[in-house]
This record gives structure tokens, C-alpha cells and sequence, in this order.
């Protein structure tokens, strides 16, 4: 027999398996609704509702209408993305899992501190309420403290 007269077993079994892994990584393995990637949790209020997000450790979000937090809480960090609208930490210190929120290119790291962020149409606000938060956008790094506000373009 000749290897010319058409394409080989193998060969079909390799484009099945081409076809079949990423179907099943889509149906499996993907996010479901409500998560985002990374194990991240998607929250998010609508106009008049605000919400109220208790941590175990003592952290609370408080949630104002029209926003949406991701959250993702594991034994080694605390982590928070703020997608937009308005969110107002109070962050209880625990030095095995350190409290980090981002908004776009923007991070900061609390420890037991309250503060007050807001992004709305790329444009960050934040205030810090109580304590002290570690903040590092776009080359910049600043300690900021109790009664301390900045404005960032993102």
C-alpha cells in the first residue's frame, strides 16, 4: 500500500483532538457566569441599590448604586478590583493575607485603614478615611493618610 492514497488515521485523530480540547476547556473548565477569571467573584449593584460585603477577617466593601467590584479572597491575599462606580473599604489588617485594590493600572495596599475609591469614565478618586493605604500607579508610588485625597487620569 502506498502512504499517497489519503491522509492518515493519525492525522484525523490530531484534528479531533484540536477540535475536542478547546471545546471542552469552554464547556468545562471556563468561568461561569457571575465569575470572573482567576477565581474572581463579579458584584455589582444597579441604580438605587447599594450593597454591603462582610469578609471573613472583619474587612467590609460597602457597594454604592451603579458599580461593580471583581473579589477574590484566598489563604495568601485579599483581593479586590474595582470595575467601576463607588466603593468604601474598612480593612482590618491581617499580615498572612495582605488587601489589595486595583482600578485599571492603579493598586494600592491596605492595612487596617478605611478609605473611599471611585472610578468613573477612567478617572480614579481616592480618599483616604482613616489609617493608611501604600498607593502605585504608573511609575508613582505614594503613602497616602487619613484626610488625604488624590485624582488620577487612567
Amino acid at each position: 500500500m502506498s502512504a499517497a492514497l489519503g491522509p492518515s488515521r493519525s492525522l484525523y485523530a490530531a484534528i479531533a483532538l484540536l477540535i475536542a480540547i478547546p471545546l471542552f476547556v469552554f464547556l468545562f473548565l471556563s468561568p461561569k457566569q457571575g465569575e470572573t477569571s482567576a477565581g474572581m467573584d463579579s458584584i455589582s449593584t444597579a441604580a438605587g441599590e447599594v450593597r454591603s460585603i462582610a469578609i471573613e477577617g472583619g474587612s467590609k466593601i460597602q457597594l454604592s448604586e451603579n458599580s461593580q467590584i471583581s473579589l477574590r479572597i484566598s489563604d495568601d491575599q485579599q483581593r479586590v478590583r474595582l470595575v467601576t462606580g463607588e466603593a468604601t473599604f474598612v480593612v482590618m489588617e491581617d499580615p498572612l493575607r495582605p488587601f489589595w485594590v486595583q482600578a485599571g493600572d492603579f493598586r494600592l495596599r491596605a492595612a487596617t485603614s478605611a478609605f473611599r475609591m471611585t472610578l468613573l469614565d477612567k478617572q480614579l478618586t481616592l480618599q483616604v478615611l482613616e489609617g493608611s493605604v501604600r498607593a502605585q500607579w504608573t511609575g508613582n508610588a505614594q503613602t497616602l493618610t487619613a484626610g488625604e485625597r488624590i485624582l488620577i487620569d487612567l
